[in-house]
């Protein structure tokens, strides 16, 4: 063999074994992404993943549709699909992450903070094991940020604008606070309280409430507290006593620049659902400042998604919340007047609309509302004059839906909307 050709055979050799080296290096490997550790990774579509998704996440559909809904992109938990689906206006998933998640947020470089844990997550095994995280996924479903927390995350979690994370974890009242409490049988129960931590980038607390050390440990909200059962007083069953699932900061709104400290923006909007109540928490003191239970249709029973609209939207500085209405079997959409607690919008569908459990609500620019109807898995676009101009069945229930503008953050811009 001639030295030419010899230089030649050795060449194409070593093209060939870089290019198989290319192709054999896993995609992961070479990710900006920190390493997370194996028992934190989310199982992908593996063996593992199939044995903790028993249903098959299938696309749901659009029922109806007009020229005045709102133009964006619904971002829809599922609870059974260990799946996050993002859906267009015409009610194609155009963008989905395979994790279950109780909540997740769409932030402004599109990432995704989540909270794992939905009702059908809750008795999976690995899925379950998940609620001691708080994570952030990028577009491709890799951890980039996650904080442990001391108890089961849930519900809530909010990205600050200094950069921060809310969140709220389920502890055990201690034993020193269960003392004041007026029923023996309960004071030496395992009682489940909130605590609602503010972290840092770095994880470090920088700011904390606890349910049992602001509120009256012998209350239950807007009713009296139920008998103490025997599977609670021998604790057999833990009993849940405020089972808060909103945590919302208040925007800038008109209350605070008129003058009412009350309002002041930062301050925490709370939905405590064994209570019936909404609270709003000061930063600055920790105590509650104002409260809602109202009297429409009897008042809040359940409630989830309180918050106040932000300045510029129709309705700014109102508090919109979810009522779900268990005790009458039918949900309501509120806004209230804070100083007033006048309610000034309602939607309600007599039997047609409800939600047991969970539901969410969101105000858009154009003044149309959207709820989440979370139990029948139905997100729909409603009118100020109540007239539905966008709704989509999901295949299953739904972990409050939340609608984001094509102009949110980058990635929604290379999506079709239609």
């Amino acid at each position: 063999m001639n030295r030419t050709l010899k230089l030649a055979l050795e060449l194409l050799t070593c093209l060939l074994l870089a290019a198989a080296l290319l192709y054999f290096v896993p995609s992961q490997s070479i990710k900006s992404a920190p390493e997370i550790p194996a028992a934190h990774k989310v199982p992908q579509k593996t063996e593992e993943r199939a044995k903790t998704q028993p249903k098959e996440a299938t696309k749901g559909h659009l029922v109806s549709s007009d020229k005045r809904a709102w133009p964006g992109f619904t971002l829809m938990p599922e609870s059974g699909s260990a799946t996050v689906k993002l859906v267009n206006m015409s009610g194609d998933i155009v963008h989905k992450w395979n994790f279950d998640a109780a909540r997740a947020r769409l932030l402004p470089n599109c990432n995704l903070l989540v909270v794992h844990g939905t009702k059908w997550g809750w008795g999976t095994e690995y899925w379950s094991e998940q609620r001691k995280y708080v994570r952030e996924f990028d577009w491709d479903g890799q951890v980039v940020w996650e904080y442990t927390v001391p108890g089961p995350a849930h519900h809530d979690v909010h990205r600050l604008k200094n950069g921060n994370t809310l969140l709220q974890y389920r502890s055990i009242v201690p034993e020193e606070f269960r003392r004041t409490i007026k029923d023996e049988k309960k004071r030496n129960a395992r009682i489940r309280t909130d605590i609602i931590r503010e972290v840092t980038p770095e994880g470090e607390i920088e700011w904390e409430w606890a349910s049992h050390e602001h509120l009256d440990l012998n209350s239950c909200g807007a009713h009296p507290c139920h008998k103490t059962s025997k599977s609670i007083a021998s604790g057999k069953r833990t009993f849940d006593w405020t089972h808060n699932n909103t945590v919302n900061p208040l925007p800038q709104n008109k209350w605070f620049t008129s003058g009412d400290t009350r309002f002041k923006p930062g301050n925490l909007l709370l939905m405590p659902r064994s209570w019936s109540q909404s609270l709003l928490v000061s930063k600055d003191s920790g105590a509650v400042v104002w409260d809602y239970h109202g009297d429409f249709e009897g008042g809040l029973s359940g409630g989830h998604e309180v918050h106040m609209i932000p300045e510029g939207f129709p309705g700014a500085g109102n508090i919109l919340v979810f009522d779900n209405g268990r005790t009458r079997q039918r949900s309501a959409v509120l806004e209230i007047n804070p100083t007033t607690k006048e309610v000034v919008w309602s939607y309600e569908n007599g039997k047609s609309f409800f939600s047991q459990a969970a539901g969410s609500v969101q105000r858009f620019p154009g003044g149309n509302t959207l709820i989440s109807e979370d139990v029948p898995g139905r997100v729909f676009e409603v009118t100020p004059d109540k007239e539905v101009v966008w709704s989509y069945q999901a295949p299953m229930r739904t972990a409050r839906a939340h609608r984001y503008a094509p102009d949110h953050c980058a990635k929604l811009s290379e999506l079709d909307l239609f």
